[in-house]
Protein backbone atom coordinates (compact mmCIF):
# COMPACT_ATOMS: atom_id res chain seq x y z
CA UNK A 1 0.00 0.00 0.00
CA UNK A 2 1.72 3.00 -1.26
CA UNK A 3 1.92 5.91 1.95
CA UNK A 4 0.03 8.38 0.46
CA UNK A 5 -3.32 5.62 0.65
CA UNK A 6 -2.46 5.44 4.24
CA UNK A 7 -2.82 9.04 4.55
CA UNK A 8 -5.99 9.51 2.69
CA UNK A 9 -7.52 6.17 4.42
CA UNK A 10 -6.54 7.77 8.10
CA UNK A 11 -7.73 11.11 7.17
CA UNK A 12 -10.99 9.10 6.21
CA UNK A 13 -13.23 12.33 4.72
CA UNK A 14 -13.59 10.80 1.24
CA UNK A 15 -16.93 8.52 0.40
CA UNK A 16 -16.89 6.84 -3.36
CA UNK A 17 -17.97 9.88 -4.97
CA UNK A 18 -15.55 12.08 -3.48
CA UNK A 19 -12.53 9.80 -4.12
CA UNK A 20 -13.52 9.84 -7.54
CA UNK A 21 -13.74 13.85 -7.94
CA UNK A 22 -10.55 13.88 -6.10
CA UNK A 23 -8.84 11.83 -8.59
CA UNK A 24 -10.18 12.80 -11.54
CA UNK A 25 -8.77 16.63 -10.61
CA UNK A 26 -5.43 15.89 -9.32
CA UNK A 27 -4.95 12.19 -11.10
CA UNK A 28 -3.21 10.16 -8.46
CA UNK A 29 -3.97 10.63 -4.51
CA UNK A 30 0.06 11.81 -4.08
CA UNK A 31 -0.46 14.73 -6.36
CA UNK A 32 -3.83 15.63 -4.31
CA UNK A 33 -2.55 15.25 -0.93
CA UNK A 34 -0.18 17.91 -1.36
CA UNK A 35 -2.54 20.72 -3.46
CA UNK A 36 -5.48 19.88 -1.91
CA UNK A 37 -7.40 23.02 -0.16
CA UNK A 38 -9.99 24.43 1.26
CA UNK A 39 -11.27 25.80 -1.79
CA UNK A 40 -11.38 21.98 -3.28
CA UNK A 41 -13.28 20.82 0.12
CA UNK A 42 -15.52 23.27 -0.21
CA UNK A 43 -16.51 21.92 -4.00
CA UNK A 44 -16.38 18.44 -2.49
CA UNK A 45 -19.50 19.43 -0.28
CA UNK A 46 -18.08 20.69 2.89
CA UNK A 47 -18.88 23.68 4.89
CA UNK A 48 -16.41 26.16 5.23
CA UNK A 49 -15.74 25.72 9.25
CA UNK A 50 -14.98 21.50 8.49
CA UNK A 51 -12.93 22.10 5.83
CA UNK A 52 -10.91 24.31 7.63
CA UNK A 53 -11.08 21.80 10.82
CA UNK A 54 -10.72 18.78 8.77
CA UNK A 55 -7.61 20.43 7.28
CA UNK A 56 -6.06 21.10 10.88
CA UNK A 57 -6.06 17.38 11.04
CA UNK A 58 -4.56 16.14 8.32
CA UNK A 59 -1.37 18.03 10.23
CA UNK A 60 -1.34 16.05 12.70
CA UNK A 61 -1.34 12.82 10.61
CA UNK A 62 2.00 10.98 11.63
CA UNK A 63 2.37 8.45 8.93
CA UNK A 64 5.56 6.80 11.04
CA UNK A 65 3.02 6.09 14.20
CA UNK A 66 0.30 4.79 11.95
CA UNK A 67 2.78 2.76 9.85
CA UNK A 68 4.01 0.62 13.53
CA UNK A 69 0.23 0.71 14.65
CA UNK A 70 -0.95 -0.86 11.21
CA UNK A 71 2.38 -3.47 11.96
CA UNK A 72 1.39 -3.59 15.53
CA UNK A 73 -2.36 -5.44 15.04
CA UNK A 74 -1.50 -6.82 11.16
CA UNK A 75 -3.49 -3.86 9.95
CA UNK A 76 -3.75 -3.66 5.86
CA UNK A 77 -5.48 -1.27 3.88
CA UNK A 78 -7.31 -1.80 0.63
CA UNK A 79 -8.22 0.83 -1.75
CA UNK A 80 -11.13 0.17 -3.71
CA UNK A 81 -8.79 0.53 -6.86
CA UNK A 82 -7.09 -2.28 -5.32
CA UNK A 83 -6.75 -5.89 -6.78
CA UNK A 84 -7.22 -7.08 -3.54
CA UNK A 85 -10.19 -5.52 -2.42
CA UNK A 86 -13.02 -7.65 -2.25
CA UNK A 87 -14.64 -7.59 -5.51
CA UNK A 88 -17.85 -8.37 -4.39
CA UNK A 89 -17.92 -4.92 -2.06
CA UNK A 90 -17.00 -3.01 -4.89
CA UNK A 91 -19.99 -3.97 -6.87
CA UNK A 92 -22.58 -1.97 -4.67
CA UNK A 93 -23.38 1.62 -4.49
CA UNK A 94 -20.92 3.52 -2.33
CA UNK A 95 -18.18 1.34 -1.47
CA UNK A 96 -16.29 2.09 1.38
CA UNK A 97 -12.99 3.89 -0.46
CA UNK A 98 -10.79 2.54 1.97
CA UNK A 99 -11.11 -0.36 3.94
CA UNK A 100 -9.05 -1.49 7.03
CA UNK A 101 -8.82 -4.83 7.46
CA UNK A 102 -7.27 -6.60 10.52
CA UNK A 103 -6.17 -10.13 10.32
CA UNK A 104 -6.35 -12.11 7.45
CA UNK A 105 -9.47 -11.59 5.02
CA UNK A 106 -10.74 -15.64 4.16
CA UNK A 107 -11.63 -16.55 0.75
CA UNK A 108 -15.13 -14.81 0.20
CA UNK A 109 -16.64 -16.41 -2.82
CA UNK A 110 -19.11 -18.67 -0.41
CA UNK A 111 -20.51 -15.93 2.19
CA UNK A 112 -23.39 -15.06 4.25
CA UNK A 113 -23.95 -11.90 6.24
CA UNK A 114 -26.17 -13.52 9.80
CA UNK A 115 -27.65 -10.36 11.85
CA UNK A 116 -30.17 -10.29 14.13
CA UNK A 117 -31.22 -8.70 17.38
CA UNK A 118 -29.32 -7.69 20.36
CA UNK A 119 -31.86 -9.04 22.85
CA UNK A 120 -31.38 -12.48 21.62
CA UNK A 121 -34.10 -15.28 22.66
CA UNK A 122 -33.67 -18.82 23.36
CA UNK A 123 -35.03 -19.43 20.35
CA UNK A 124 -32.42 -17.41 18.52
CA UNK A 125 -30.17 -18.91 19.70
CA UNK A 126 -31.21 -22.26 18.86
CA UNK A 127 -31.69 -21.06 15.16
CA UNK A 128 -28.64 -19.08 14.73
CA UNK A 129 -26.64 -22.15 16.45
CA UNK A 130 -28.28 -24.92 14.30
CA UNK A 131 -28.38 -22.68 10.93
CA UNK A 132 -24.79 -21.25 11.67
CA UNK A 133 -23.05 -24.47 12.42
CA UNK A 134 -24.61 -26.23 9.53
CA UNK A 135 -23.73 -23.78 6.83
CA UNK A 136 -20.23 -23.19 8.25
CA UNK A 137 -19.95 -27.08 7.58
CA UNK A 138 -21.19 -26.94 4.52
CA UNK A 139 -18.16 -24.20 4.05
CA UNK A 140 -19.54 -20.34 3.81
CA UNK A 141 -17.83 -17.68 5.54
CA UNK A 142 -19.76 -16.13 7.92
CA UNK A 143 -19.76 -11.99 8.04
CA UNK A 144 -21.77 -10.16 10.91
CA UNK A 145 -21.39 -6.84 13.32
CA UNK A 146 -19.63 -8.44 16.63
CA UNK A 147 -22.45 -6.95 18.63
CA UNK A 148 -23.93 -8.54 21.38
CA UNK A 149 -27.04 -11.24 20.69
CA UNK A 150 -27.24 -12.77 17.35
CA UNK A 151 -24.45 -11.17 15.77
CA UNK A 152 -22.00 -12.53 18.13
CA UNK A 153 -23.53 -16.10 18.85
CA UNK A 154 -23.33 -16.36 14.68
CA UNK A 155 -19.13 -15.61 14.92
CA UNK A 156 -18.89 -18.14 17.99
CA UNK A 157 -20.88 -21.03 16.45
CA UNK A 158 -18.70 -20.49 13.08
CA UNK A 159 -15.34 -20.75 15.08
CA UNK A 160 -16.79 -23.60 17.12
CA UNK A 161 -17.17 -25.14 13.87
CA UNK A 162 -13.67 -24.29 12.57
CA UNK A 163 -15.24 -21.68 9.85
CA UNK A 164 -14.00 -18.87 8.99
CA UNK A 165 -15.36 -15.64 9.77
CA UNK A 166 -15.50 -11.91 9.36
CA UNK A 167 -16.61 -9.16 11.75
CA UNK A 168 -17.55 -5.68 10.33
CA UNK A 169 -17.33 -2.67 12.83
CA UNK A 170 -18.79 0.44 13.41
CA UNK A 171 -15.46 1.67 14.83
CA UNK A 172 -11.66 1.56 14.00
CA UNK A 173 -10.66 -1.59 13.95
CA UNK A 174 -8.26 -1.07 17.06
CA UNK A 175 -11.42 0.07 19.17
CA UNK A 176 -13.46 -3.39 19.48
CA UNK A 177 -16.54 -2.56 20.07
CA UNK A 178 -18.85 -3.52 22.41
CA UNK A 179 -15.60 -3.97 24.42
CA UNK A 180 -17.61 -7.12 25.77
CA UNK A 181 -17.14 -8.96 22.85
CA UNK A 182 -12.99 -7.74 22.67
CA UNK A 183 -12.17 -12.02 23.39
CA UNK A 184 -14.25 -12.90 20.60
CA UNK A 185 -12.53 -10.39 18.59
CA UNK A 186 -9.00 -12.27 19.87
CA UNK A 187 -10.00 -15.42 18.88
CA UNK A 188 -11.72 -14.41 15.47
CA UNK A 189 -8.32 -13.34 14.50
CA UNK A 190 -6.29 -15.87 15.97
CA UNK A 191 -8.42 -18.43 13.83
CA UNK A 192 -7.62 -16.73 11.12
CA UNK A 193 -10.41 -14.72 10.36
CA UNK A 194 -10.82 -10.98 10.00
CA UNK A 195 -12.09 -7.57 11.78
CA UNK A 196 -12.63 -4.61 8.86
CA UNK A 197 -13.84 -1.67 8.69
CA UNK A 198 -13.88 2.09 6.63
CA UNK A 199 -13.16 4.25 9.70
CA UNK A 200 -9.60 5.09 10.26
CA UNK A 201 -8.07 4.17 13.82
CA UNK A 202 -9.19 6.04 16.99
CA UNK A 203 -12.37 6.22 15.69
CA UNK A 204 -14.83 5.78 18.49
CA UNK A 205 -18.01 3.86 17.81
CA UNK A 206 -21.06 6.20 16.81
CA UNK A 207 -24.90 5.99 16.49
CA UNK A 208 -25.02 7.05 12.70
CA UNK A 209 -21.92 4.33 11.54
CA UNK A 210 -23.55 1.21 11.88
CA UNK A 211 -26.10 2.02 9.35
CA UNK A 212 -22.80 1.98 6.94
CA UNK A 213 -21.58 -0.72 8.48
CA UNK A 214 -23.96 -2.99 7.78
CA UNK A 215 -24.14 -2.25 3.67
CA UNK A 216 -20.64 -3.39 4.32
CA UNK A 217 -22.19 -6.95 5.80
CA UNK A 218 -24.60 -7.16 2.80
CA UNK A 219 -21.73 -5.71 0.62
CA UNK A 220 -19.38 -8.67 1.26
CA UNK A 221 -21.78 -11.58 1.34
CA UNK A 222 -23.44 -13.61 -1.58
CA UNK A 223 -27.31 -13.37 0.90
CA UNK A 224 -27.97 -12.21 4.46
CA UNK A 225 -29.61 -14.41 7.22
CA UNK A 226 -31.96 -12.10 9.73
CA UNK A 227 -32.34 -14.19 12.73
CA UNK A 228 -34.83 -11.94 15.17
CA UNK A 229 -35.11 -8.13 14.54
CA UNK A 230 -37.73 -5.49 15.18
CA UNK A 231 -39.03 -3.63 12.21
CA UNK A 232 -37.23 -0.86 12.66
CA UNK A 233 -33.77 -2.74 14.21
CA UNK A 234 -30.46 -2.95 12.54
CA UNK A 235 -31.02 -6.18 11.17
CA UNK A 236 -33.80 -4.77 8.92
CA UNK A 237 -31.66 -2.35 7.81
CA UNK A 238 -28.69 -4.57 6.77
CA UNK A 239 -31.92 -6.91 4.36
CA UNK A 240 -32.93 -3.77 3.02
CA UNK A 241 -29.09 -2.76 1.95
CA UNK A 242 -28.95 -6.46 0.90
CA UNK A 243 -32.32 -5.65 -1.32
CA UNK A 244 -30.43 -2.69 -2.64
CA UNK A 245 -27.58 -4.36 -3.63
CA UNK A 246 -29.07 -7.17 -5.06
CA UNK A 247 -28.51 -10.12 -3.03
CA UNK A 248 -30.57 -13.13 -1.01
CA UNK A 249 -32.14 -12.06 1.82
CA UNK A 250 -33.29 -15.03 4.52
CA UNK A 251 -35.26 -14.72 7.09
CA UNK A 252 -36.31 -17.31 9.84
CA UNK A 253 -40.36 -16.68 10.79
CA UNK A 254 -40.84 -15.46 14.69
CA UNK A 255 -43.04 -15.95 17.36
CA UNK A 256 -46.34 -14.45 16.07
CA UNK A 257 -46.95 -13.04 19.83
CA UNK A 258 -43.26 -11.70 19.69
CA UNK A 259 -44.28 -8.30 18.62
CA UNK A 260 -40.95 -6.36 18.88
CA UNK A 261 -39.36 -8.90 17.07
CA UNK A 262 -41.66 -9.24 14.24
CA UNK A 263 -39.15 -8.05 11.90
CA UNK A 264 -38.05 -11.26 10.25
CA UNK A 265 -42.45 -12.15 9.82
CA UNK A 266 -42.42 -8.55 8.16
CA UNK A 267 -39.86 -9.34 5.50
CA UNK A 268 -41.41 -12.94 4.85
CA UNK A 269 -45.03 -11.67 4.52
CA UNK A 270 -44.11 -8.52 2.13
CA UNK A 271 -42.03 -11.09 -0.08
CA UNK A 272 -38.68 -9.43 0.91
CA UNK A 273 -36.97 -12.67 2.40
CA UNK A 274 -36.82 -16.37 1.63
CA UNK A 275 -38.56 -18.09 4.87
CA UNK A 276 -35.60 -20.36 6.23
CA UNK A 277 -36.06 -23.38 8.85
CA UNK A 278 -33.12 -25.58 7.87
CA UNK A 279 -29.78 -24.43 6.01
CA UNK A 280 -31.23 -26.63 2.56
CA UNK A 281 -33.23 -23.93 2.62
CA UNK A 282 -30.11 -21.27 1.62
CA UNK A 283 -28.17 -23.80 -0.17
CA UNK A 284 -31.06 -25.12 -2.64
CA UNK A 285 -31.35 -21.49 -3.32
CA UNK A 286 -27.63 -21.29 -4.32
CA UNK A 287 -27.30 -24.48 -6.21
CA UNK A 288 -25.66 -25.99 -3.73
CA UNK A 289 -25.71 -29.90 -2.12
CA UNK A 290 -25.97 -30.41 1.32
CA UNK A 291 -21.84 -31.78 1.77
CA UNK A 292 -22.81 -32.30 5.50
CA UNK A 293 -26.30 -34.34 4.91
CA UNK A 294 -26.48 -36.97 7.53
CA UNK A 295 -28.80 -40.32 6.94
CA UNK A 296 -32.12 -40.09 7.95
CA UNK A 297 -32.44 -40.88 12.18
CA UNK A 298 -34.22 -43.96 13.12
CA UNK A 299 -36.69 -43.48 16.19
CA UNK A 300 -37.67 -46.08 18.55
CA UNK A 301 -41.67 -46.47 18.79
CA UNK A 302 -41.29 -44.89 22.64
CA UNK A 303 -38.94 -41.60 21.10
CA UNK A 304 -41.31 -41.15 18.26
CA UNK A 305 -44.42 -41.20 20.63
CA UNK A 306 -42.52 -38.53 23.42
CA UNK A 307 -41.73 -36.45 20.17
CA UNK A 308 -45.37 -36.35 19.67
CA UNK A 309 -45.93 -35.09 22.96
CA UNK A 310 -43.90 -32.40 22.57
CA UNK A 311 -44.15 -31.28 18.65
CA UNK A 312 -45.82 -27.92 19.47
CA UNK A 313 -44.82 -25.69 22.42
CA UNK A 314 -43.00 -28.34 23.94
CA UNK A 315 -43.03 -29.93 27.70
CA UNK A 316 -41.40 -30.41 31.06
CA UNK A 317 -40.38 -33.21 32.41
CA UNK A 318 -42.99 -32.58 35.06
CA UNK A 319 -45.76 -32.53 32.65
CA UNK A 320 -44.70 -35.40 30.51
CA UNK A 321 -44.90 -37.30 34.01
CA UNK A 322 -48.63 -36.47 34.41
CA UNK A 323 -49.98 -36.94 30.50
CA UNK A 324 -47.63 -40.48 30.56
CA UNK A 325 -47.55 -43.43 32.53
CA UNK A 326 -43.52 -43.73 32.43
CA UNK A 327 -41.19 -42.15 35.53
CA UNK A 328 -38.62 -39.39 35.52
CA UNK A 329 -35.74 -41.81 34.72
CA UNK A 330 -37.37 -43.51 31.86
CA UNK A 331 -38.63 -40.20 30.16
CA UNK A 332 -34.84 -38.61 30.99
CA UNK A 333 -33.04 -41.58 29.60
CA UNK A 334 -35.39 -40.95 26.23
CA UNK A 335 -34.93 -37.07 26.13
CA UNK A 336 -31.28 -37.98 26.55
CA UNK A 337 -31.18 -40.13 23.73
CA UNK A 338 -33.05 -37.68 21.76
CA UNK A 339 -30.92 -34.73 22.27
CA UNK A 340 -27.48 -36.83 21.34
CA UNK A 341 -29.48 -37.58 18.31
CA UNK A 342 -29.86 -33.58 17.31
CA UNK A 343 -33.67 -33.46 17.46
CA UNK A 344 -34.74 -31.83 21.00
CA UNK A 345 -32.87 -29.26 23.40
CA UNK A 346 -33.96 -28.15 27.01
CA UNK A 347 -34.59 -24.12 26.90
CA UNK A 348 -35.71 -22.85 30.13
CA UNK A 349 -36.88 -25.87 31.62
CA UNK A 350 -38.69 -27.35 28.51
CA UNK A 351 -37.81 -30.17 25.97
CA UNK A 352 -38.40 -28.48 22.46
CA UNK A 353 -37.79 -30.02 19.18
CA UNK A 354 -35.17 -28.58 16.59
Amino acid sequence: MDEFFSLWAQWGILDYSQYQTVKKWYGDLKVAWEKIDVTFLLQLGFQREKAERILSYRKCIDLETMAKQMEDLGVRIFCVDDADYPSRLREIPNPPSFLFVRGTMPLLHKTLGVVGTRGMTDYGRMATEKLVGDLTRNGFTIVSGLALGVDACAHAVTLKNKGPTVAVLGCGVDCIYPVENSNLADRILLSGGAIVSEHPFGTPALRHHFPLRNRIISGLSKGVLIIEGGVKSGALITARYALEQGREVFAVPNDITKRDLSGTNHLIRRGEAKLVEKAEDILDEFGMENANRELPLCYSNFETEILGLIVNQGKSIDELTLETPYNVAKLSEALINLQLKGSVREIGGRWVII
